[in-house]
């Protein structure tokens, strides 16, 4: 008979298994205390996020360009624009921010960026006015304009002559459309009769086109996109040549182009009507 004896392990090496309720007591408690522990950082977190060292003390203000803050001092914008903003480096709401920059007149988008520890960095850009826009509000003091980009927006009267630039007229959400047919027309023009500026365009409830020259002469332009606009003006300006010869095509009075064959011009002691 063969007898393997068994290695002799102390007891307190043997492994015992416990009970469930004291394992998951066991778990219960250290969950609870981490859980105790992470809300002990949060508010210490939140303590040390309040301190006055992040207080907003400071906003540094500045534009791509000079042209962008010229229309706004350190006065203005502290009026309008600090009071509007609440919170510190870590809290403050950038959208509203951002929003209250735009809101000021001649601004177009500003960026607001933070600076630790107390700090604002404002970028602003300014709309650049390329025409005047419609009828002119009630205020005097406010001006109905059009950027480079095609959005209407108000601005503050007389921090920027603009009487010198074009009238544009139609509905607002076609401005866009209106500026760039003028954009067209005005460089179509200066190659051709280059001592003549558009002045006025305008485009009616009813579709149709009219423009005015710096010499007072009306331009009746038809209806279409501004393709159809274009290649009536080029079939005037085609003829132009030959028409010199004959008068003084910078004396003209009036242009209509709303014959499907040709078009009619009126010049100073001269009315014609130019066919294919």
């Amino acid at each position: 008979m063969i007898h393997i004896r068994q290695p002799y392990i102390p007891s307190s090496q043997q492994a015992m298994e416990l009970p469930r309720e004291i394992v998951w007591l066991r778990r219960g408690t250290l969950a609870l205390g981490l859980l105790l522990l992470t809300a002990l950082l949060v508010v210490a977190l939140r303590a040390l996020m309040l301190m006055p060292w992040f207080s907003i003390t400071r906003m540094t203000v500045a534009g791509r360009t000079a042209y962008d803050t010229q229309f706004h001092n350190a006065l203005t914008l502290r009026a309008n624009v600090l009071p509007a903003l609440t919170g510190n480096y870590f809290n403050l709401n950038l959208r509203t921010a951002r929003e209250r920059f735009e809101a000021l007149p001649w601004i177009r988008s500003a960026t607001v960026q933070r600076v630790f520890p107390n700090s604002l960095a404002v970028t602003l850009t300014a709309h650049v006015p390329v025409a005047r826009w419609g009828e002119q509000t009630s205020d005097a003091d406010i001006e109905r304009l059009v950027n480079a980009q095609g959005e209407i927006f108000e601005a503050s009267g007389g921090q920027m002559e603009t009487d010198d630039l074009p009238m544009l007229t139609g509905a607002d959400v076609d401005a866009g459309e209106v500026l760039a047919l003028y954009t067209s027309l005005q460089t179509r023009l200066q190659a051709s009769l280059p001592d003549q500026t558009i002045t006025e365009l305008s485009h009616t409830q009813q579709g149709l086109w009219h423009a005015k020259l710096s010499n007072d002469a009306v331009l009746e332009l038809g209806t279409g996109s501004q393709t159809e606009v274009m290649q009536r003006t080029e079939r005037w300006l085609q003829a132009l040549p030959q028409i010199t010869q004959k008068y003084n095509a910078h004396a003209i009075q009036s242009l209509d182009l709303r014959y499907p064959d040709g078009f009619a011009l009126r010049l100073a002691g001269v009315t014609t009507r130019q066919e294919k």
